[in-house]
């Protein structure tokens, strides 16, 4: 089944901590079922109503905050193994509000930072990264979709000024934490997209155009030990 498979993967990646975003018709014990299937005992989620985000681990979660007043899906901050994570699913409607949300989460990553403590930032954005601007600028066909969703529907503006907003990321990038990946995405378009994923053609083939939307940002206290980073594209996440 899909779900087999979806454990599977996720169990062969071998992973300590996994985050999670879009879960639908969720529960506290649901979650806890799928994450014993790749290993871990401890799970939590920040809602069991619309789209959630989890967090599942090896070891031991301290939940430190469920936000969802003034976000468009909210953000679960939790701390594993002495590493604060938030978990965000950033609104996928309007520039404005992603960059407001993230003037939250900001505001209780920056004490954090500044008392050492390791801090990682992940999930949906939303947004775009200006470390993909050549990819994205060489790819007209994405700024139309955009201008062309905006002009359809009235609750949407994606768009700042007729162009992609990059100040939600390098609000990020302002407060001290970097992209995971930087140091390791290739130079073609198809290695710097994690959207769309095959589901939305046969299936089987990943897409070579798309963009970049899902982030792993850490603090720089962690960013030195990186060693890897790899969106993956190929196989069954496609499905």
């Amino acid at each position: 089944t899909e779900e087999a498979n979806g454990i599977n993967f996720v169990k062969s990646q071998n992973a300590d901590v996994v985050a999670l975003q879009e879960l639908t018709d969720i529960s506290h014990s649901k979650l806890r079922g799928l994450a014993q299937g790749w290993n871990h005992n401890y799970s939590e989620l920040l809602k069991t109503s619309g789209f959630s985000v989890g967090l599942t681990s090896r070891w031991p979660i301290q939940v430190i905050e469920r936000r969802i007043s003034g976000m468009h899906h909210g953000y679960l901050h939790a701390k594993v193994n002495n590493v604060h994570y938030f978990t965000v699913h950033l609104s996928p409607f309007k520039w404005q509000v992603r960059q407001n949300e993230l003037d939250i989460v900001l505001s209780k990553v920056r004490p954090l930072r500044d008392a050492g403590e390791k801090v990682i930032v992940l999930g949906d954005f939303n947004a775009h990264s200006i470390d993909d601007k050549a990819w994205i600028d060489a790819h007209p066909t994405l700024l139309q979709s955009y201008r062309n969703s905006d002009a359809a529907h009235g609750h949407v503006q994606n768009l700042k000024n007729g162009a992609f907003d990059y100040g939600a990321l390098d609000k990020c990038f302002d407060t001290g934490l970097s992209d995971v990946t930087k140091k390791f995405l290739g130079n073609q378009a198809k290695d710097r997209l994690s959207y769309p994923t095959a589901v939305f053609g046969d299936k089987v083939t990943p897409p070579k155009r798309g963009e970049r939307i899902y982030y792993i940002l850490c603090s720089k206290n962690l960013y030195k030990d990186v060693i890897s980073s790899t969106i993956i594209t190929q196989g069954i996440v496609n499905r």
